[in-house]
């Protein structure tokens, strides 16, 4: 099982480690770095947020800055807070099962729960992290939306635009759902955690062209396969974010990530609900489609980054100082304290 799962990872770059995708930023960022006479130029991306390194946005903080009507109901839960009181805050804000609960800094899905009744919120671990608790949004379509705007300019441009495939089989009336998921290597990858959730449902046979959906939270990192939709941007879609950005003050370079009706919806400006705002370590999630090419990718990332410089530049001239590498260095062992204690569970 193990060989066959390493050379699924090794034959699509999608799946190799991050560092590898980032090596080429890497050096791009100290080159950077020399002409804007700072390490930490990207912090200064997005003045409106003041906390956390390059992935350790809060999402309640970076949620605030969108309208109140384009964004689930949700509420912040600290530390310890019991299975009581987090009812009590569901009856204040109005929000039924089933909900999202995910941890308010995250790292690409990692213990994030849809919890469909209280028995499922109950066994979730409150103790080593502050958790956002949101509505669950039921739109079928869940898209990825990256957007930029340069502060000096009125319009923004749209580089990457994903949509998200969440992980399912579909049945053919003959082999059982185990089988099914060792001959879907998307699915084989996570072969183990599915084997315990769908323990009940292991040897069964569904009926012929039934859809099996094994997994709904939409992250790579849970199987998601995210497919390159740029080209369904147009001057609609692009008209939509420059005017959401005009609501958004000190925000000028991240991803949305959004669940809606549909695109043509989305493009018209209703029937959506943004989940998250990721900032200046957001990705093109685009480039994660198993049919993009890693040079590509590397091209991609390389010119992103050349941007949050420009955009840093232009935040500077109006006034904003870049942070001192003691300030950096506390946001970054911050997060990384963070991760090692709070995503680890």
């Amino acid at each position: 099982m193990k060989l066959k799962q390493w050379y699924i990872k090794l034959s699509s770059w999608e799946y190799w480690p991050m560092w590898i995708l980032y090596v080429p930023v890497f050096i791009q960022h100290f080159y950077l770095s020399i002409r804007a006479r700072s390490l930490f130029f990207f912090l200064k991306v997005n003045p409106a947020i003041t906390e956390g390194f390059i992935l350790s946005d809060e999402k309640h903080t970076t949620l605030k800055l969108v309208p109140e009507s384009l964004k689930p109901k949700g509420f912040i839960i600290s530390k310890n807070s019991s299975l009581s009181a987090i009812k009590t805050l569901l009856d204040k804000h109005s929000i039924l099962f089933p909900i999202i609960v995910k941890p308010n800094v995250g790292f690409r899905g990692l213990s994030v729960h849809r919890c469909e009744n209280e028995e499922e919120l109950s066994k979730i671990d409150f103790e080593k992290a502050t958790y956002l608790v949101q509505e669950y949004i039921d739109y079928p379509v869940e898209v990825g939306i990256f957007y930029y705007r340069y502060p000096n300019e009125e319009r923004g441009v749209i580089p990457s635009i994903t949509l998200k495939e969440f992980l399912s089989i579909k049945s053919d009336g003959t082999h059982t759902l185990s089988e099914l998921i060792k001959e879907k290597p998307r699915a084989f990858l996570h072969y183990k955690k599915l084997k315990e959730k769908f323990s009940k449902q292991w040897d069964v046979i569904f009926p012929d062209g039934e859809e099996i959906v094994l997994e709904v939270i939409g992250n790579h990192n849970r199987g998601t396969k995210f497919i390159n939709a740029n080209a369904i941007l147009d001057e609609s879609l692009l008209k939509t974010f420059d005017e959401l950005n005009t609501k958004m003050e000190g925000f000028y370079y991240g991803r949305f990530d959004i669940k809606t009706k549909s695109i043509e919806d989305l493009k018209q400006g209703k029937n959506f609900k943004i989940l998250e705002v990721n900032g200046v370590g957001a990705e093109p999630t685009h480039i994660y489609d198993p049919n993009y090419k890693l040079i590509d990718a590397w091209k991609e990332l390389l010119f992103l980054w050349k941007v949050t410089y420009k955009i840093a530049l232009e935040n500077k001239k109006k006034g904003e100082e870049f942070p001192v590498f003691s300030d950096a260095k506390k946001r970054y062992l911050h997060y990384k304290n963070y991760k090692k204690i709070a995503l680890t569970h």
